[in-house]
């Protein structure tokens, strides 16, 4: 889901300035990079997203986050730079608060579906 006034960027060295006279195609080039966008992924609205990030499976990007990294499956970011400040489930629910961070160990319970999750080394896996 992107909400409204998304922006994704994808040039690493964006052309030199030029007058309006000069103006030149942007066509791709070596320096442009794609972005992807995992499944069930939620953006909210006026996020910037920078360029060649790899966002996780159902990961959730607060409104007006930047993002300038890549974002790890069901991470929920925010901010600019967007920081990991807690972990979603599938559900879109949070299921763990981040402390300085970082998501603490162990297994949970998505209090919406019942479905687990085992949080462990800043990854969150299904179970």
């Amino acid at each position: 889901m992107l909400a409204a006034g998304v922006t994704f960027t994808n040039d690493r060295f964006p052309p030199p300035r030029r007058t309006w006279m000069e103006l030149f195609p942007s066509d791709p080039t070596e320096d442009t990079l794609a972005t992807h966008v995992g499944d069930g992924t939620t953006i909210g609205a006026r996020s910037v997203i920078g360029p060649g990030l790899e966002l996780g499976r159902f990961t959730m990007v607060g409104m007006g986050s930047v993002v300038t990294r890549d974002v790890p499956d069901f991470h929920l970011v925010v901010g600019n730079p967007a920081r990991t400040i807690g972990a979603v489930s599938r559900a879109g629910v949070p299921i763990a608060r981040a402390i300085e961070g970082l998501l603490p160990d162990g297994d949970v319970i998505c209090p919406r579906t019942g479905a687990s999750y085992r949080l462990e080394a800043q990854k969150v896996l299904e179970l």
